[in-house]
């Protein structure tokens, strides 16, 4: 598939781990950007993007993300956190982006890193790599799934308006 340099900046910095929530993001970047090149950008890859499967959609996301290097020093915030998790090497976790509204919910009081080991597990694929954001009611199931197997935690965070206070900041992620 052939991108031009304002699409490939916009995959680059795109947030979704499935071909649905890349095409959400594209929309409100066209539906709310003033730069008229940037809508015409998000536009043009939406309809390259909606003819192809997920697996195809974010094979595409990921290649872009891995090895696409920016023409000039990054300029947005989104442009600096892709060039950060690019360098890191880190893998992007499926769930909740680490700033998803989610976490600044009221009633949100833990974020969980956690993979997930079953098919019968309540969220994610077996083999996911996940992040959710929770109120202690969603933490108490998490536990209940923990026990049967499902899920195995990886990493846990206490949210206070926002702020993540980490039970361990050792654990390998």
């Amino acid at each position: 598939m052939e991108l031009n340099e304002m699409e490939k900046r916009l995959l680059f910095q795109v947030e979704g781990d499935y071909q649905y929530k890349v095409l959400n993001e594209l929309h409100m970047a066209a539906r709310y950007t003033k730069n008229p090149e940037q809508r015409k950008a998000a536009e043009s890859l939406m309809a390259k993007l909606r003819v192809l499967t997920d697996d195809e959609c974010m094979d595409i996301v990921r290649d872009i993300q891995k090895n696409y290097l920016l023409p000039y020093p990054p300029r947005t915030i989104g442009e600096k956190i892709a060039e950060a998790r690019q360098r890191s090497g880190a893998e992007k976790l499926k769930g909740h982006d680490i700033m998803a509204l989610e976490r600044f919910a009221p009633e949100v009081r833990h974020m969980i890193i956690f993979n997930v080991l079953s098919y019968n597990s309540p969220v994610g694929d077996k083999g996911d790599k996940m992040r959710l954001f929770l109120t202690d009611a969603g933490y108490q199931k998490f536990l209940d799934s923990q026990e049967r197997g499902e899920v195995k935690l990886k990493n846990h965070a206490k949210v206070s308006d926002g702020h993540l206070h980490y039970d361990r900041r050792d654990r390998v992620l």
